[in-house]
């Protein structure tokens, strides 16, 4: 049975977050004469922050810490490590809802994003299925133009359940009146987007911008492409 239902996840699916989080940063960076105090360039800026993100990201995603600790404690680890007085840590939130609103300002759709989108929305219905904080996720989609195709919007921050729970897939389901064997899905994280999906009984097409190769015996399991313009060869 061919989906009813095609949901997509956001960040290096449909919106380009590796480019557009690349030249938040550096803004942060260039703006901010305490980030640029503690490191003499924009580079050693962003590798100090990626280390402390991915670990907040790790442990959010496997409920140890809440979302808003995330937002303030990146970039407190990053910048101000050894200081965790009220005012450092107001100022590291204040930084942080300044780079979410960098990122959701930028308008970098993943290539083929808006020619993908445009050509299965005459047949199918689209979602939006992401891990990610709901104030950029709705701007990014806004910038891009690319929520004039979406119907549904399904956001981790929304809800408190994070990919690959299988509720958050049941919750998308419930919002659409979707079913598992209606259902496809299409992101580039093998755990959060495909095992996720598969979990959840529905069919996943896995993206592979990044050379990190997937395979699954799952009969649900559609196959997997290195571009986005390839997904129309699965449905």
């Amino acid at each position: 049975m061919a989906p009813k239902w095609i949901f997509f996840d956001l960040d290096d699916t449909l919106f380009d977050f590796t480019t557009a989080s690349f030249f938040s940063l550096c803004r942060l960076w260039d703006e901010s004469p305490e980030i640029r105090a503690r490191f003499h360039t924009a580079e050693a800026f962003l590798d100090e922050y990626h280390i402390h993100n991915k670990r907040m990201w790790q442990l959010h995603e496997s409920g140890l810490i809440t979302a808003d600790f995330l937002k303030g404690e990146r970039f407190r680890l990053t910048i101000a490590p050894d200081r965790d007085d009220e005012a450092t840590i107001k100022a590291m939130r204040l930084l942080n809802d300044r780079y979410l609103w960098l990122l959701g300002e930028c308008d970098t759709p993943v290539e083929g994003a808006k020619e993908v989108l445009g050509h299965i929305s005459r047949k199918h219905l689209i979602g939006v299925l992401t891990n990610g904080f709901s104030e950029a996720q709705y701007r990014k989609l806004h910038s891009t133009g690319l929520d004039r195709y979406i119907q549904r919007m399904v956001i981790s921050d929304e809800i408190g359940i994070q990919k690959p729970d299988t509720r958050i897939f049941r919750y998308a389901e419930q919002e659409t009146g979707a079913t598992p064997e209606t259902s496809l899905m299409v992101g580039d994280n093998p755990d959060n987007d495909i095992r996720g999906a598969l979990n959840a009984g529905w069919r996943a097409i896995y993206l592979d911008r990044k050379g990190k190769t997937f395979s699954s015996d799952s009969p649900l399991f559609a196959g997997s492409t290195p571009a986005l313009q390839n997904i129309s060869e699965f449905i």
